[in-house]
């Protein structure tokens, strides 16, 4: 079997891989001139600089025997152990979040009428009618609203940068519903899954992992697997077609030759927003029409290096988020120097800060210099920093994470429609199976998949 992969992101790559491995024909057409989507890894000055995600929970075999597989085992790194602790910012101060049932007793983080509260979850109903139910709204019901506010709240600017008032809990923390359904309270669901989970000899202990040259090595082991000469880049589709049970793919060559082939399965790992400008026939491009209107809320990751001794807070922790009562302009800041080694020069330090998404969509289009001005102030409040950066590097992404909003149910009838109506047809990607590097991976195994049983 022979097929196409239209998008060289990390859902591409790994449904390429897994076809691959089965013995089948891969060409991977990528528009850009890298291969790896928001999954990306820069050394600069002595800084290592990931332009997307920091880190993956490894939590299962299926993904760490794929590290493995891959090569990755040896340079694969846990996260330090100081990486447990994570803060908020609370009245303008960073304050640690609780790790155990003591330490939530005595913590600051939430006041004594919270944690009260908090109590009262385990004898609350199940929530009924959760086909619209809000990620704020499901927060609020079971945990309160001081909670929603200084935990829910920044806990999701730290995952999709999105609106919790408008993501769907169905679709954006599916897992949480789930056992708040079973269970009948979502904390009783999360003790139960920790008691089996350590109960059971086969399963993994839950770890934050990366690699030592960072999550780039992720996506130089696939493209060697794959092999380069099966992945174009550079690569302008000018028309897609459908011939019976066969595509035809025609596009130019970053060498600016016309190139065309035909292939038993077509793959379209695409963001839903880049969709459009793919030369579909006419009919499916009208199908797939309403996957323009996900949100993908731009956002600014700025890089920011200090000297050590500059910075007076420990910075022992994963890092920092921020409620949006708190008024400020960063989301979240991540220590990555405390995360993991060879992240910084000798006596300096790295933090990945993230303005923008939803809360702020203008904030994420500005540039090095407002984006100084807008938050070394926040942070030199923050975390006690004087003096000015040794180290800076932005990346601005004018549409970045997928909102899997209320009314997502809408965009994944139109994604199964579409399959339905071309044969040989297959969609998958972040706005499908969710936004974790971990689904992002599963997704396109699932695609690889469903391709090979077409």
């Amino acid at each position: 079997m022979k097929s196409a992969v239209i998008g060289a992101g990390i859902t591409g790559l790994t449904c390429a891989h897994s076809l691959h491995k089965q013995g089948n024909e891969v060409l991977i057409l990528e528009s850009s001139g890298n291969v790896g989507g928001v999954v990306g890894s820069n050394r600069i000055d002595g800084y290592l600089v990931e332009s997307g995600p920091n880190s993956l929970s490894l939590d299962a075999t299926d993904i760490r025997n794929f590290f493995q597989e891959l090569g990755l085992g040896e340079e694969t790194i846990p996260a330090n152990q100081q990486s447990r602790h994570r803060f908020i910012v609370r009245d303008g101060n960073l304050v640690p979040l609780p790790l155990s049932p003591l330490s939530l007793v005595t913590t600051r983080a939430f006041s004594l009428a919270a944690k009260f509260r908090l109590l009262r979850e385990f004898f609350i109903p199940p929530i009924e009618n959760t086909e619209n139910l809000s990620v704020a709204s499901f927060f609020r019901q079971r945990l309160g609203r001081e909670f929603f506010s200084f935990a829910g709240d920044p806990f999701i600017s730290g995952v999709y940068a999105g609106d919790p008032e408008k993501l769907s809990v169905k679709h954006a923390f599916p897992r949480m519903l789930e056992m708040e359904q079973a269970h009948g309270s979502l904390i009783k669901g999360f003790l139960k899954s920790a008691k089996a989970r350590k109960n059971d000899p086969t399963a993994l202990k839950r770890q934050l992992v990366s690699f030592k040259d960072g999550m780039a090595s992720l996506i130089n082991a696939l493209t060697q697997r794959i092999r380069p000469e099966n992945i174009k880049t550079e690569a302008t589709l000018t028309q897609i077609e459908q011939h019976g049970e066969q595509w035809r793919v025609l596009w130019h060559g970053k060498d600016g030759k016309n190139e065309e082939d035909t292939f038993d399965q077509l793959v379209i790992t695409v963001p839903a927003h880049a969709l459009k400008g793919l030369p579909l026939p006419d009919a499916l491009a009208k199908t797939l029409e309403p996957l323009a209107e996900i949100s993908h809320p731009p956002m600014a990751c700025m890089a920011l290096g200090f000297r050590r001794t500059q910075v007076s807070h420990p910075l022992d922790g994963f890092g920092v988020l921020v409620p949006s009562c708190e008024g400020k302009n960063l989301l979240g800041a991540i220590f990555a120097t405390t995360l993991f080694p060879g992240r910084a020069p000798l006596d300096h330090v790295l933090l990945q800060c993230f303005v923008g998404g939803a809360r702020n969509p203008a904030s994420g289009r500005l540039r090095q210099e407002d984006l100084e001005e807008l938050l070394l102030p926040e942070l030199s409040s923050l975390l006690g920093i004087h003096g000015k950066p040794t180290f800076i590097h932005v990346r601005n992404w004018e549409q970045s994470i997928p909102q899997c909003n209320l009314g997502h149910d809408r965009f994944l009838k139109v994604i199964e429609d579409a399959e339905n109506s071309c044969s040989n047809l297959t969609l998958a990607g972040s706005y499908r199976t969710g936004v974790a590097l971990a689904n992002c991976i599963r997704s396109g195994w699932m695609a690889a998949q469903e391709a090979g049983t077409q």
